[in-house]
């Protein structure tokens, strides 16, 4: 199974992290990646907001990454993948899977601002015994060099809103119409990452740790769509569908969504 549109070339290259063994309350996001592709079969490959189509882009589906259970196995393995990878679009997986991809740019780049879509902060030190757990994830990245533009949180420890308060390398959003303006002003590659419980529960309820008073798919776009032209972005990812968590398959259509608009978005 490939997503709408797959090629067998281009520089742009889509694949997923079937793993979710760190996941603190309900697990499933490890079929994440199969259930968007299935749903993007569903999808048109043109965007009529941004007046263009998947078939004009070239890129590629490389299937799954095989990953171990070990979330420090998980990391070795997609660092591996990521070597013959030039423009990655991951789908997950939980949100732990971000990290190996965004340290293999920073490797490659030297410096890379990640954009965080997401309703929780992620970053605890440490979680359920393991510093590689999705909960903790945006303090590995942190921990790289990159800048944090977190948008939508809404939930954490106090640590952690302590650290989103005192960090100069954190940048926390309270409105998402703030966005194009501030990434105008970035001159570094840029990586976003999306976690569906970013979504208010209503508009995705297929994910493993819901949080009430997210935002719309519609507000969502509509930002997406004001970016700035010039951005760089080196990549980007859907992260923490829950297929077996919801069996309407709308948070599925909505990930496989998130996809063809960012891809033409950045690509088109």
């Amino acid at each position: 199974m490939e997503f709408l549109c797959a090629s067998s070339e281009g520089r742009i290259s889509i694949f997923g992290v079937p793993f979710d063994a760190t996941t603190c309350f309900r697990p499933g996001a490890r079929f994440g990646p199969d259930g968007v592709r299935f749903f993007s079969e569903n999808l048109e490959d043109y965007s009529p907001e941004l007046d263009r189509s998947l078939f004009n882009v070239a890129f590629k589906d490389l299937g799954n990454v095989e990953v171990p259970s070990s979330p420090e196995g998980m990391v070795k393995a997609v660092e591996l993948f990521m070597e013959d990878v030039e423009v990655p679009v991951v789908i997950g997986g939980e949100h732990s899977v971000t990290y190996p991809v965004v340290k293999s740019l920073v490797d490659r780049y030297g410096e890379v601002t990640v954009v965080q879509f997401d309703a929780h902060a992620d970053l605890r030190d440490e979680y359920t015994g393991t510093r590689f757990s999705h909960a903790c994830v945006m303090r590995r990245i942190l921990e790289l060099g990159c800048s944090l533009v977190q948008v939508g949180i809404r939930s954490g420890t106090r640590e952690e809103f302590e650290l989103m308060r005192s960090s100069e390398r954190i940048t926390y959003l309270r409105s998402l119409r703030e966005l194009p303006e501030f990434l105008g002003r970035i001159n570094t590659p840029v990586y976003f990452t999306v976690d569906v419980d970013f979504f208010d529960p209503a508009f995705a309820p297929g994910t493993g740790t819901p949080e009430p008073g997210g935002f719309s798919p519609l507000e969502f776009f509509e930002v997406i769509y004001k970016l700035p032209p010039a951005l760089d972005v080196v990549g980007f990812d859907v992260v923490e569908i829950s297929p077996p968590l919801d069996p309407s398959g709308i948070t599925q259509m909505l990930g496989a969504k998130i996809v063809r608009e960012l891809i033409l978005s950045f690509w088109g």
